[in-house]
């Protein structure tokens, strides 16, 4: 009898916790995430803190690494890693190694996707100036604090929706 192979793509705060979650749930599974980035888990609330220089150590934002999730918690992390296409006739995913260029098919049994989202840019004349960021990743947040020393003021246009203490 072959193991349950759950493929979930996608890692951070969503992919990660569901993988932890699964494996809490089956112990013979096996579990592999792939992150089209270079960090599986890392602390995205950090990131203004990062840029900001209250958090100085980049590697305060790790959550986890890909060496974590296999020793603790036998979870295969692929990170650097596109998902190009889903075939849920053959149940496979084609997927394609950011470091080589190279594709190749890995079959599941059940798939999660968990691919977060991306920047909304407003239709704003100029937004893609240079000088204008969008902060959701750690590179993100490398490329704005290397520019801090050129800027003179700074506006933030969005911030997630904070509640407010009467509502």
């Amino acid at each position: 009898m072959t193991r349950k192979r759950i493929l979930i793509v996608g890692g951070v705060a969503g992919g990660a916790t569901c993988a932890a979650r699964i494996r809490r749930l089956c112990e013979a599974c096996e579990i592999i995430i792939f992150e089209m980035g270079s960090y599986v888990s890392f602390a995205n609330c950090g990131l203004p803190y990062f840029i900001g220089d209250v958090i100085v150590d980049e590697e305060k934002l790790l959550v986890a690494t890909p060496e974590l999730f296999k020793s603790r918690f036998n979870i295969q992390v692929c990170t650097d890693t596109e998902v190009l296409s889903i075939n849920r006739a053959d149940k496979t995913l084609e997927v394609r190694d950011l470091a080589t260029g190279r594709n190749r098919l890995e079959r599941y049994d059940a798939l999660v996707l968990s691919t977060g989202a991306s920047a909304v840019w407003p239709d704003i004349d100029g937004i893609h100036l240079p000088g204008i960021y969008a902060l959701r990743t750690i590179p993100d947040s490398r490329e704005i604090r290397a520019a801090l020393d050129t800027m003179t003021r700074a506006v933030v246009m969005g911030a997630a929706d904070i509640p407010h203490p009467t509502r």
